[in-house]
């Protein structure tokens, strides 16, 4: 049986192998990550070849970079379509070009069968994500002076990054037969869940920037409405003046139920994209795991700490209202960040591998009971 497997397994390499993407994707693999080692940083800021430029914080933007280029641009968008159009077609020409008769006709079970072809497929990434990640490693340490042996947790969370996606490739590939159905189908689910992946933080750190208003501009009613009993109290204290008073407190009120209204709406819209991700594969939110071994929380909030020390202050009659704008701006944002990366490794690969889990089951149960 194992020996079967083994064959199996070498044969489904030598059809990918023959495809020549396998080392297509290694050189261009090997392309990026030497561009990324033409750029170290020390104390004072980043070199790129013999150029020097002065930033914040090198340290952070150096590891925000690593994993904006090598990871979000390269392993999971390029390297990824790639080595989908190179295992797209696994399934479709399997099951559609007649060879599938030869290997039914041997003592190999189809549940078997169809795992193997399946495991092939995730080996294919498997090795390119390994050769790249050492890479990077090297480089992190003797470039970046940074030997982090947590940059190799993004092979198994680049992996199954893919395998979500591979797997949606696998199943129209099992249904409709045809390679190119199967990858434009499995594009537009990835942009689909690109989207939820995307648009949910915002959403949620929307929320929190109506919340955060609402406490601001409650704050300034209560101030308003202690002015106007204070003023009240005065005996010098003009009609103008009380009326002033109260308009302030009145219009602060009317914007702090203003900004809960929606809150209220934001909240409810941020629930539902919540929920649809929980049952869906979180592919943004795996991706951004690297990041909580590269940068802590504190790394990740000094950036918003300093846009806000930096930031213009209005004058004129409504500086109250532009310091509490900006205050809740940088807070909700700062509380979002928090947030997400405190969302747990269980719920984040957890339900996506069931959803996986299920995805398989049913193209295998589909592969199994069909009539070839």
């Amino acid at each position: 049986m194992i020996r079967q497997t083994l064959a199996l397994l070498l044969d489904a390499y030598r059809d990918l192998n023959a495809r020549k993407l396998f080392w297509i994707t290694l050189i261009l693999s090997g392309v990026f990550v030497g561009a990324f080692a033409t750029v170290s940083f020390d104390s004072t800021g980043l070199s790129f070849l013999k150029w020097h430029f002065e930033v914040f914080n090198p340290k952070v933007i150096y590891n925000t970079l690593f994993s904006f280029v090598i990871i979000s641009v390269w392993l999971t968008c390029v390297a990824t379509i790639l080595a989908l159009i190179s295992t797209a077609g696994i399934f479709p020409d399997f099951v559609s070009g007649g060879s599938v008769d030869l290997y039914l006709s041997k003592p190999i079970s189809r549940a078997r069968l169809f795992l193997t072809k399946y495991i092939s497929g995730l080996l294919f990434v498997t090795l390119q994500v390994i050769v790249v990640v050492i890479g990077s490693f090297m480089i992190f340490g003797i470039r970046g002076h940074q030997w982090l042996p947590s940059l190799l947790w993004a092979i198994p969370i680049v992996v199954c990054f893919y395998s979500y996606i591979f797997a949606i490739c696998v199943f129209f590939g099992v249904v409709t037969r045809s390679t190119i159905a199967a990858l434009l189908l499995t594009l537009l689910c990835w942009f689909a869940l690109a989207i939820v992946d995307y648009s949910e933080p915002k959403i949620l750190i929307a929320k929190n920037l109506y919340e955060q208003m609402a406490r601001e501009y409650s704050q300034e009613a209560e101030h308003a409405r202690n002015e106007l009993r204070h003023a009240e109290g005065s005996p010098t204290a003009s009609p103008m003046t009380l009326s002033r008073f109260r308009d302030r407190a009145n219009e602060s009120r009317k914007k702090a139920e203003d900004m809960q209204a929606w809150a209220r709406i934001v909240d409810v819209m941020q629930g539902v994209m919540y929920y649809f991700k929980t049952v869906t594969p979180k592919t943004g939110d795996t991706v951004n795991l690297l990041d909580r071994y590269l940068l802590s929380d504190a790394e990740v909030t000094v950036e918003t700490d300093q846009r806000r020390s930096a930031s213009p202050q209005r004058v004129g009659s409504t500086v109250g209202d532009m310091t509490a704008q900006q205050k809740a701006a940088f807070e909700s944002v700062n509380e979002g960040v928090i947030e997400i990366r405190s969302r747990s490794v269980a719920w984040v690969i957890g339900t996506s591998l069931a959803f996986e889990f299920v995805i398989v089951l049913w193209a295998g149960w589909i592969f199994c009971r069909r009539d070839y």
